[in-house]
């Protein structure tokens, strides 16, 4: 029989919540040592019974999507819009899932792999040595100008320029409380004022590349030019408003995680120098200019991207809203209660991670996890729509760079919450050492032509 009491866990007070923004992987490893499999977790909009083991996980993404309904509806319907994936629920959320996942799949991923090597070599080319690199910053500007690449179908020009213009100020005001709770999405609230405003000027954006796209009327193959093509079941179109909203989503979601991941990985491989010799070693025996299809399958490669997902998630839990009654655990969970999957809390467990605190991407050599062990993405039915994108991405960009330049970390770095997610506090400082010689060379041939 099922239990109808709750997991245990700690009341709500202000010590706790601030270790949840600041320290969140401190804060689930204690969760994990204190209540073990399963805690229940007060917040201000209710309790969240949290999962902190890969059962857990398992059982809670393994369930019929029915039994849930979306996280935080009204924080994140506020952030982006009634339209957006995050808010959607049944039917609607699978068909709208349905109509962009053909252009984030694995297979339509690999169209990119040349876009995304020379938009990181455009960005990157103009480092000097000696020069002060903050790696996060460094890595929004590129992801951004992928993610713009993949929606609008095109890197440059006025257009892609007011759209990075107008994603960055709505990315830069997307404060934490403000994505998490409704009570601050208020006029009296700076954060919501400066996002509001931020986004209606990239609603307007919007508005006005729809308007230049009708007026083409030509089918591109890009997201935008997906959305404005579509047709649900009933036979209606998407709407602008809709539409909008879910670029807001897309645009929020893909472009901060990528340059997070990147961020780290250079962070963990600065700090690493054998882990670094031994990537180069495996990318150079590839040849000048391999294919990116080729560089994505290189084993190492792969290893050090899944570990820094593994060692700082960028999303340190996911969670659903319960809908009908459920069991987690053990235990009987009665619809309106929130249930979630601590993503830090599985990626730190010793039992299947091995000293956790510590960098090692052997491990994904020397074993495979499942979807419930290694989840950086989240899992079930609302996954994250980008992950192939995100992971091609972070690859090429990873290999790109460290067969191009020397670099050195300067400081430390840690874990806090950003927005939605997690980034590093200071961004990842670095100091540029010196261009390889092989760059150098491919430099100089393409200045030449």
């Amino acid at each position: 029989m099922a239990r109808p009491d709750l997991p245990a866990g700690p009341g709500f007070n202000p010590f706790h919540s601030w270790l949840f923004i600041n320290q969140p992987k401190r804060y689930y490893a204690w969760l994990r040592r204190r209540y073990g499999e399963a805690v229940t977790m007060k917040t201000p909009g209710g309790a969240v019974v949290t999962a902190l083991t890969a059962e857990g996980a398992r059982q809670a993404l393994s369930t019929d999507p029915n039994t849930y309904d979306a996280f935080q509806k009204e924080a994140f319907t506020g952030l982006t819009g009634l339209g957006s994936l995050w808010v959607l629920d049944g039917a609607r959320h699978q068909q709208e899932r349905a109509l962009l996942s053909s252009r984030f799949s694995s297979h339509h991923c690999r169209g990119y792999g040349h876009a995304i090597r020379e938009i990181t070599r455009r960005h990157t080319d103009s480092w000097k040595p000696g020069q002060p690199v903050n790696a996060y910053e460094a890595m929004l500007d590129i992801s951004l100008d992928v993610i713009l690449r993949v929606i609008f179908g095109a890197d440059r020009g006025g257009v892609i320029d007011e759209g990075r213009r107008a994603l960055k100020t709505l990315l830069h005001v997307a404060h934490p409380l403000i994505a998490f709770l409704p009570t601050f999405q208020r006029w009296w609230f700076p954060p919501w004022r400066r996002y509001r405003r931020a986004k209606r000027d990239f609603a307007a954006f919007v508005t006005r590349c729809l308007a230049e796209r009708r007026a083409r009327d030509e089918d591109s193959g890009d997201v935008l030019g997906i959305m404005l093509s579509a047709r649900r079941h009933d036979g209606t179109s998407m709407r602008d408003d809709e539409i909008c909203d879910e670029l807001i989503t897309i645009l929020l979601a893909g472009h901060e995680t990528t340059a997070v991941a990147l961020a780290w990985a250079l962070y963990e491989v600065g700090r690493h120098p054998v882990v670094l010799a031994r990537l180069r070693e495996e990318l150079q025996a590839l040849g000048p200019e391999p294919e990116p299809d080729l560089i994505v399958k290189q084993p190492y490669l792969g290893a050090i991207c899944d570990e820094t997902l593994r060692l700082h998630p960028i999303l340190t839990e996911v969670a659903r809203t319960i809908r009908l009654p459920c069991e987690l655990l053990g235990y009987r969970l009665p619809p309106g209660l929130a249930v979630a999957v601590g993503i830090s809390a599985i990626h730190q467990d010793p039992s299947l991670y091995p000293e956790p605190d510590e960098f090692r991407p052997d491990r994904f050599i020397e074993r495979k996890y499942s979807a419930f062990e290694f989840l950086p993405f989240g899992g079930g039915h609302r996954r994250c729509l980008g992950a192939h994108l995100s992971d091609y991405e972070m690859r090429i960009v990873l290999a790109t760079i460290v067969t191009c330049w020397e670099f050195a970390i300067v400081g430390e770095e840690k874990e806090v919450r950003h927005s939605i997610g997690t980034g590093p506090k200071h961004g990842v400082r670095m100091r540029m050492t010196g261009r390889l010689p092989a760059a150098t060379s491919s430099l100089t041939a393409a200045s030449r032509a």
